[in-house]
């Protein structure tokens, strides 16, 4: 009989789990320090609009959750977002994600140029672009001309598994913690090690730890209940159709339910790990 799974505690999370990395960007001087050795900039202070900000025109439409929505003293826009599973759509969802910020900040009846400056930072767990960069910058031209063309939208791809160290220091060893989940090792910027040292404070934070497990053990639960549905599903379907193709639609189904609701709280990799099947058939199901 499948046994329950047991989730990763937070005393091991990693960066790279949404959870943690809104902790960890939400410390206003971690932010600020990411954001200017970053964009190579000083910011004055730093406005956190919410941690996970829903925006939604109407219950119609799809809506977006903001991992990371905040603003500087000039209400310029920033949205900073952990990607974790591979994905080819992440230039097209800037743009959802552009449009969106754009019409909720421009209030009824104001002119375009008031629209802020914005900018959208992908900090991916992997190469987006297949390029080994550690950052990638989207510049606009005009065709056939160095014209650029600047509409005050910045977008931003980084990549913890570079090759070339295109980045300030800072940003690479950020980078490099997301990477190898490696809060023992001493690292020399400011941004480096305040990043680790708020790790390990999540990490031991005991009421933070209860609201936690609170919430991932009820994805759990919702996790092994889609499993015995699916199974439940395939008994009926097995007495209509053949056992044995019910019992196994069924078995699918009810494992596909289970990884679509841990998608954001365990990496795939441990989802594979977890349900026995390979990493590309568990990306199959996260990103039909």
């Amino acid at each position: 009989m499948t046994k329950k799974y047991q989730v990763v505690p937070l005393s091991e999370l990693p960066l790279h789990n949404d959870f943690m990395f809104s902790q960890v960007m939400r410390s206003e001087e971690i932010c600020k320090l990411f954001l200017e050795a970053l964009l190579g900039f000083e910011i004055d202070h730093i406005v956190f609009i919410d941690r996970q900000k829903d925006i939604t025109d109407s219950y119609e439409l799809h809506g977006i959750r903001l991992d990371v929505y905040l603003k500087d003293e000039k209400g310029t826009v920033f949205n900073v977002e952990i990607q974790v599973d591979r994905r080819d759509d992440l230039p097209k969802r800037v743009r959802f994600y552009q449009s969106s910020i754009d019409r909720a900040e421009l209030p009824k009846g104001a002119d375009y140029s008031d629209l802020s400056d914005s900018y959208i930072i992908f900090v991916c767990d992997f190469d987006c672009f297949h390029i080994g960069k550690a950052v990638g910058e989207r510049v606009s031209f005009l065709k056939g001309t160095d014209v650029p063309y600047e509409d005050g939208s910045h977008v931003y791809f980084l990549n913890s598994h570079y090759t070339e160290r295109n980045a300030d220091k800072s940003i690479l060893e950020f980078l490099d913690l997301i990477r190898t989940n490696d809060v023992s090792k001493s690292y020399e910027t400011p941004l480096g090690q305040k990043a680790q040292r708020r790790m390990q404070e999540v990490r031991s934070d005991k009421e933070l730890e209860v609201s936690y497990m609170t919430f991932a053990q009820k994805m759990m639960d919702e996790r092994w209940i889609g499993y015995m549905d699916g199974r439940e599903d395939g008994r009926r379907e097995g007495q209509e159709e053949g056992h044995r193709k019910g019992r196994e639609e069924g078995r699918r189904e009810g494992i596909k339910s289970a990884i679509l609701t841990l998608k954001g709280i365990l990496p795939p990799a441990v989802i594979a790990e977890q349900f026995k099947m390979s990493l590309e058939e568990v990306m199959d199901i996260l990103e039909p």
